[in-house]
């Protein structure tokens, strides 16, 4: 069968600094699959795509590269015709449009970064699936949201719920991982692992207590549980090394660090007018056109939706969110 191998391939920025799949697991995955009579395809819709080709990454990280190295096809994700898919039981958003790769190949092997995120508290399994929204659906998302942290994370849960059944295998790169203000300008954290299952949201609940938290503090598994798509860490079975012999806690990003899975105060986005070279990507990327740029950027309070897709995509990291107020 054609399997779509879907690493986390947001940014520019590398799998050394904790924020993007390494090409390594990519290359391995991709292997496995040829030496099982597989066909491995590589696809990602990069974050970037929405104001620079998609190339611009591909051909940053190096992927590109790869897959002609060893035989296989690199798919652009965001230039497939769009397929819509329905979840019934949805509560947020019941449909959803997919590249059409995504749904007609055999399965999906999901190969996820293992990061903070300033959103989400946690992007792994399930958020990388979000990744398969093509163009500016990701910011339109954020919108329909209105980023209400807990109305996202039940976004995220729906479109996960909607895809699912595609996912045959989730590999997660927690070779170096990213811990506190992620999942783009946080501090690299040296794991060396791989966790891996055919559970997506069990790999999330799993990879959550590796990291030192309470898997319900994560919006994602606390809602994915709720709706009885998975089990608590009680009832998986974990195979290989013990958790308590490889756990490492992660500093939490500031917007999460009061224990609870959504966070609810608004947090100010200042920018480092050292790093910041003026180059207007963050004014291009914010959903709610918050953002003007004049030299550096300036944000307006009552358009920020509180996405942090400014943040997330700054080729610089010079901006963050600040929290005014103590937990």
């Amino acid at each position: 069968g054609t399997y779509l191998v879907k690493p986390n391939l947001f940014t520019t920025r590398t799998a050394q600094e904790g924020a993007t799949t390494d090409l390594r697991v990519v290359k391995a995955v991709a292997e496995v699959l040829k030496e099982a009579d597989a066909t491995p395809v590589v696809g990602e819709c990069p974050a970037m795509a929405s104001y620079a080709r998609p190339d611009v990454v591909f051909d940053g990280l190096g992927a590109r590269g790869l897959c002609e190295m060893i035989g296989v096809k690199l798919n652009v994700l965001d230039r497939e015709p769009p397929v819509k898919a329905e979840n019934p039981e949805a509560e947020v958003v019941g449909e959803f449009w997919f590249p059409r790769f995504a749904l007609d190949c055999d399965g999906i092997v999901n190969l996820p970064k293992l990061k903070t995120h300033v959103l989400t508290t946690l992007t792994c399994a399930v958020k990388n699936l979000y990744g398969l929204q093509q163009g500016g659906q990701k910011a339109h998302y954020h919108v329909v949201t209105e980023n209400d942290p807990e109305r996202f994370s039940r976004l995220l849960v729906d479109l996960y719920q909607t895809i699912k059944k595609q996912v045959c295998l989730t590999v997660v790169d927690a070779v170096i991982g990213m811990e506190g203000e992620g999942p783009t300008t946080g501090d690299p954290v040296d794991l060396g692992l791989i966790i891996a299952g055919d559970d997506p949201l069990a790999v999330d609940v799993v990879a959550s207590r590796v990291i030192g938290w309470d898997p319900m503090e994560v919006g994602t598994n606390f809602i994915a549980v709720e709706r009885g798509l998975g089990k608590s860490l009680d009832g998986i079975e974990v195979l290989g090394a013990a958790i308590e012999e490889i756990t490492r806690t992660f500093e939490k990003p500031r917007t999460h660090q009061d224990g609870q899975p959504f966070i609810d105060i608004r947090m100010p986005i200042v920018c480092d007018g050292e790093r910041c070279t003026g180059c207007g990507i963050c004014s291009t990327v914010c959903p709610g056109k918050a953002i003007e740029v004049d030299g550096t950027p300036q944000f307006d309070d009552e358009l920020c939706i509180q996405c942090f897709c400014c943040i997330e995509l700054c080729p610089n990291g010079a901006l963050k969110a600040v929290r005014t107020v103590d937990p």
